[in-house]
């Protein structure tokens, strides 16, 4: 039995959960930080049932979400925080999530307050000098001015619309100076066109709440192995296994393939891995052949 995804709300999906996947016979899975798309493959189970696939299926679409929509923001251009207020419980299964997307690190505030030694946490309004701190989070209208000045201004609610921005941008900088410019984002502001309006426009985005951008499925089918050619840009799918391309002779990256046991990358070398393969991943989707 196999889960699949069926659905993505970007041209590709950034994988991230495997660790949900200890205790169960694994026969093919996909590594956290790899980049896949509808309808490839995530994890081939064995002599798992129904009943506890489905009990998977709600967290695992998750982490995968907020993996994808981190990814995505990072390869158009944008630093990426997600606030602490976002998670949901287990929190470290959701820091590693973001990990795995690529985030730059976790905003708190007075009222959400998380340690967490897997992820780089920035609590706002946190003294980093004499008469600086990290980073304030303001309302549109509200703008104050202080003789403390930030390294950073996160505007909330946010309208995605290039004028708003780049009026609302101006005012920070007149205010607080030429300092990193930030947006805070709801679930409904989290799609691929909003996203692709505010790179250039923005320094980054505060991810406020995880969206719903995936749709898993599960079947009794056989899983594929799938191999990636960043060059040609092209997934092969195939019964066993093959380490270079067909068509230009470069080497293949694994996408799910059977491995010799299941491995969860450490949570510190999960964000280096995402950053790897977001560069050599476009944006749209790679071409799938089923190669045999």
């Amino acid at each position: 039995m196999r889960i699949f995804i069926k659905w993505c709300g970007l041209p590709w999906c950034m994988f991230a959960g495997s660790w949900l996947f200890e205790g169960l016979e694994v026969v093919r899975y996909v590594r956290d930080a790899t980049p896949v798309l509808p309808p490839e493959t995530i994890v081939e189970f064995g002599g798992v049932d129904g009943d506890t696939i489905r009990r998977l299926l709600g967290r695992l679409r998750l982490v995968i979400s907020l993996a994808s929509v981190i990814a995505w923001s990072r390869r158009v251009g944008l630093r990426v925080f997600v606030h602490g207020s976002a998670l949901p419980e287990p929190i470290d299964d959701f820091i590693k999530a973001a990990l795995a997307g690529g985030a730059d690190g976790l905003i708190t505030d007075d009222f959400i307050n998380i340690n967490s030694d897997l992820i780089n946490v920035v609590p706002i309004n946190q003294s980093i000098g004499e008469k600086s701190v990290n980073y304030i989070m303001v309302e549109p209208g509200n703008f104050y001015t202080s003789s403390v000045k930030p390294y950073g201004v996160i505007v909330k609610d946010a309208v995605i619309e290039r004028n708003w921005v780049l009026q609302v941008r101006d005012r920070v900088r007149v205010i607080y100076g030429n300092k990193e410019f930030l947006v805070a984002l709801n679930m409904d502001s989290l799609r691929r066109e909003a996203i692709e309006e505010l790179a250039g426009l923005v320094d980054g985005i505060v991810i406020m709440e995880i969206p719903s951008i995936t749709s898993l499925g599960f079947d009794n089918n056989r899983a594929l192995n799938a191999f990636r050619c960043v060059n040609c840009y092209i997934d092969f799918e195939m019964e066993g296994e093959i380490r270079k391309c067909p068509r230009c002779g470069g080497k293949l990256r694994p996408i799910v393939k059977h491995w010799d046991r299941l491995v969860m990358i450490e949570p510190r070398v999960l964000r280096l891995k995402a950053s790897d393969e977001i560069k050599y991943m476009r944006l749209d989707s790679p071409k799938v052949i089923n190669f045999q």
